[in-house]
């Protein structure tokens, strides 16, 4: 094929890629830029759109998106395409956000990287509204990250453009993608704004901090299936603070939406909320970036997997708690390489650890006996006296009765019985008897108290455990070369299995055609966790709302069609990414193992310190609140 730009003949090179209205080529003899070829020629419109965008076109544009540099066409003037800097090393944003696939393809990524990437789509968007134009069609084909984070924008001629007081306008769009208040209406004819941008910009934002999940993919509480689609237009927001209201709650084992900092919060519920239908309301590509630098800024790393790195502030590691729930690695683990620990070096920190002296078992604690007090003593010599006379009387009273009618000797028996209580109570009543019981409850309450104290800061009970952990450890450091050796061997023996599962991996549901399953259902499907082919069952895809029996046969069909094409190569050892996987998991477990025996003098030490300290501070006031308790018993025995 013959073209030529502006400046002369065009001569192409290899193909890159081809789409549904192009394809893209190389350029002899220029790294930096492509040829993007239509398969029919451009209209008359789509050329002066062309022309239009490279009259905007500045440094800027040019180094966040693939932003038309010239146009190209055939000898006779017909236009055929454009030239557009090269987007190199950059991949699809859906691969980043995607669990599944960000451990391949951006396998050092982490949620602080994740944050970046967003922040760095929304300066792309800034700059895209800055120039009066609107990306219309958002979506994640439109949208390339590379390994560091930054963002280019593809596809550009599809965008709203205006310039020279004429509008050029997209009419395409991806619905999971689409406002409220355009969904379901044909986009013929249809002017956008920076405010619609902004709904897909935030849908994007959202993939991306919550582990590709798709904000309006949720539970819906009420009758019937609910899909993303109808879930967006009737502003169903299924992680909001109002998501009650409209009956949605988010899928199980997803991320709270307070992972995130409150102005990254505040942002995403104005971004779906009802107000967002007026200008203004919806938070622009600026507030992102301001929230989102905030957001990494507030970042501290997980103590158990450094790989992990949440909101300063929170009780626990959100990604810890869903990798535990699921069984989906979301991070890959990075090792940071410090200095390796040798068995030599194991022997001699154990000697360090047991030169530390135990505090040895608490001192056994004191008993004590008291006398009564004279207030004690005299009240109970008061009371022997009210024993005489009351039981006395009684006694007096019943022998008369007995002589004067003895044939009455058991109704005076009966009465005799009840009277003796009576007495009984009434000897036993009065307001001194029960000050010396409660201070008999009050002085065994302290002495609970106490005990419970001396029972957990003054024994050796720490110290040992902490010991008994530390050998424990000690054993697992010396075992981890076996324990890799049997890991290792469980990978030989299960080939097979994973083979087929690096297989089915490979096939995306993302870029399937699957008869009923469109775009809103495969969101719907990822924010259920179910990516791949690999991850496809029966069990797994009747648990997403809206999949009943007709399209779960769709989906094990297709599954089931590229399986029977699976071979088993017995001539394949382990795979290198399991290996790789292994090996990290095994480093990084080594790497806490030999941080804990390193810390473990000192941790030894400090808890030992502590015991000695707690038995000086705690001695006196056992003794103290022993004495008062023998002496509260002492007192009630007299006065009782």
């Amino acid at each position: 094929m013959t073209i030529r730009d502006s400046k002369g003949p065009v001569s192409l090179g290899n193909l890159l890629g081809k789409g549904g209205e192009g394809a893209v080529y190389e350029i002899a003899g220029s790294s930096d830029h492509v040829a993007k070829i239509y398969h029919h020629p451009a209209t008359p419109e789509r050329a002066a759109k062309i022309e239009a965008m490279i009259s905007l076109k500045n440094d800027r544009l040019l180094s966040l998106a693939a932003w038309p540099l010239d146009i190209l066409r055939s000898p006779q003037g017909q236009p055929m395409g454009l030239v557009m800097p090269k987007v190199g090393g950059h991949k699809d944003i859906h691969t980043l956000y995607s669990p599944r696939s960000r451990k391949v393809e951006f396998s050092n990524a982490d949620w602080r990287f994740l944050i970046r990437a967003a922040a760095n789509t929304a300066r792309a968007f800034a700059a895209i509204h800055e120039t009066g134009c609107v990306i219309g069609d958002v979506n994640h084909g439109g949208v390339r990250v590379s390994d560091k984070a930054t963002v280019r924008l593809i596809d550009c001629d599809s965008f709203q453009v205006s310039a020279g007081g004429r509008k050029f306008l997209c009419e395409v769009g991806v619905p999971t993608f689409t406002p409220p208040e355009l969904q379901g209406k044909p986009f013929r004819g249809v002017v956008r704004s920076a405010n619609h941008d902004n709904f897909g910009l935030a849908v994007l934002i959202f993939h991306l901090l919550y582990m590709g999940r798709h904000p309006f993919a949720g539970r819906f509480l009420g009758r019937g299936d609910m899909s993303i689609e109808q879930a967006i237009g009737e502003f169903r927001f299924a992680y909001g603070a109002n998501r009650a209201s409209v009956q949605m709650e988010p899928p199980p084992n997803v991320p709270s939406i307070a992972i995130a900092s409150q102005p990254v919060m505040l942002l995403i519920e104005r971004a779906f909320s009802r107000e967002g239908l007026r200008d203004g309301v919806r938070p622009t590509a600026r507030e992102w970036i301001t929230a989102l630098e905030g957001l990494e800024k507030q970042l501290k790393a997980c103590h158990v997997n450094s790989s992990h790195h949440y909101l300063n502030g929170l009780d626990r590691c959100p990604w810890c708690h869903l990798e535990a729930a699921t069984g989906v690695v979301l991070f890959n683990i990075s090792i940071h390489r410090g200095p390796q620990v040798s068995g030599g070096d194991v022997a001699a920190l154990w000697v360090r650890i047991a030169a530390v002296p135990s505090p040895g078992p608490a001192p056994t604690l004191s008993e004590y006996k008291a006398a009564p007090s004279p207030q004690a003593a005299a009240h109970g010599r008061a009371m022997t006296a009210k024993k005489v006379f009351g039981y006395g009387a009684l006694i007096v009273a019943l022998l008369a009765l007995i002589g004067f009618a003895p044939q009455l000797l058991i109704l005076w028996g009966i009465g005799g019985f009840v009277a003796w209580a009576k007495v009984s109570t009434w000897v036993s009543s009065g307001a001194e008897i029960g000050k010396f019981r409660d201070s008999a409850r009050t002085a065994e309450d302290s002495r609970r108290a106490i005990n419970t104290r001396w029972e957990q800061e003054a024994t050796d009970h720490r110290f040992v455990t902490q010991l008994r952990q530390l050998e424990h450890e000690r054993d697992q450091l010396r075992d981890l070369p076996h324990v890799r050796q049997r890991r290792y061997q469980e990978l030989e023996r299960t080939r097979e299995h994973h083979q087929r599962r690096r297989y089915l991996e490979r096939f995306e549901i993302e870029r399937a055609k699957i008869s009923g399953v469109g775009p809103g259902r495969k969101a719907m499907l990822e924010s259920y966790n179910i990516e791949t082919a690999w991850d496809v069952s029966e069990s797994h895809i009747m648990r997403v709302p809206g999949f009943g029996p007709a399209l779960t046969r769709e989906l094990l069909k297709w599954r089931r069609g590229l399986e029977a094409k699976f071979k088993f190569d017995p001539t394949k050892g382990v795979d290198p990414q399991d290996i790789a996987a292994l090996d990290r998991e095994i480093a990084d477990t080594k790497r806490k193992l030999e941080q804990n025996l390193a810390n473990g003098p000192q941790t030894l030490t400090q808890i030992r310190n502590h015991t000695l300290a707690q038995r000086a501070m705690l001695k006196p006031l056992i003794d103290e609140v022993e004495k008062a308790l023998a002496q509260a018993k002492a007192d009630l025995k007299a006065v009782s």
